[in-house]
């Protein structure tokens, strides 16, 4: 019998219309026994932590572009027949009404 390989995620990783790479994480309070949403913006190569009204912003986009995902898996594995699924845009309904562009979404391991 083969032995399961073990994978954690270290977060959600979506490219945006330009190109751009941001990580949505946890980070652990062990003081305060929480964790809490962070956003990371790659930057030339590195990660770099998003905050203020920038972080807020993208962590909203972000979380909406994870959610349509989530939407698509579920309307895969509810299907009878997954290649008959059409792929849809992965555009929450915020940025389908501010008319952003689709962000790709990738589990990063």
């Amino acid at each position: 019998m083969e032995r399961q390989e073990h994978m954690a995620t270290q977060g959600l990783l979506v490219d945006n219309q330009n190109g751009q790479e941001f990580l949505l994480t946890t980070e652990s309070r062990q003081r305060l026994k929480t964790h809490r949403l962070m956003v990371l913006q790659r930057i030339n190569g590195e990660w770099q932590q998003l905050t203020g009204i920038q972080e807020e912003a993208r962590r909203e986009s972000l979380i909406a572009a994870f959610v349509d995902f989530f939407v698509d898996i579920c309307r895969v594995l509810n299907s009878t027949n997954s290649e008959l699924i059409t792929p849809r845009a992965t555009r929450s309904r915020r940025a389908r009404a501010q008319g952003s562009s689709q962000s790709k979404l990738r589990s990063v391991l």
